[in-house]
């Protein structure tokens, strides 16, 4: 029996997975503070404020917090602010995830989130639709209408590894009052 192809096989998947491995490792920050966050040989201060926690309509959880991350070894570094938003996944296999949204996001944010939750079937003459606002940190929000027309949302966290929470059209009025509340602690 020749192993040298069997070798060879097995040797190239290796090289392949932890190729992919450092690429998903390399992913450059999106936010100020997941750049903040990335910095290492400095004394990093991390405050937080959770503003709270509700639940998805098929289990799962969404959380708020305000954050403020700076540089203990160099005071007069601007510090970095905005909020989190963590999304736990229902199932066997719970996941959860984390996206930060930079203070100068946040408006934009809130107005995406008003807006996608006034959707209606009527957006499109198709028979199903789907509207979502995105973050520069990979936070997702998104309405859709079934095969029944019932229309319904989705929060999601992440890229590689989602966390996606289904929620109903009232929680994401719920979402923005919890990322209003932690931007006023700001």
């Amino acid at each position: 029996m020749n192993l040298k192809p069997c070798s060879l096989v097995v040797s190239l998947c290796i090289s392949c997975a932890f190729a992919q491995e450092a690429t998903e490792q390399k992913k450059a920050p999106s936010t100020k503070l997941e750049a903040f966050q990335s910095r290492t040989g400095v004394v990093l201060i991390r405050g937080f404020s959770r503003v709270g926690t509700f639940s998805g309509s098929l289990g799962g959880s969404v959380s708020v917090a305000a954050r403020e991350f700076r540089d203990g070894s160099n005071p007069s570094m601007p510090r970095a602010v905005g909020i989190s938003v963590s999304v736990k996944a229902p199932g066997r296999l719970e996941r959860e995830n984390t996206s930060y949204i930079d203070l100068e996001e946040i408006d934009s944010l809130l107005k995406g989130i008003e807006y996608i939750s006034k959707a209606s079937k009527d957006v499109t003459k198709l028979g199903q639709f789907e509207i979502d606002y995105r973050t520069k940190g990979d936070l997702r929000v998104t309405v859709f209408n079934n095969q029944q027309g019932e229309v319904s949302a989705a929060i999601s966290s992440g890229t590689i590894g989602r966390a996606d929470v289904f929620v109903s059209l009232s929680d994401l009025g719920r979402l923005r009052e919890l990322i209003s509340a932690a931007k006023d602690l700001l």
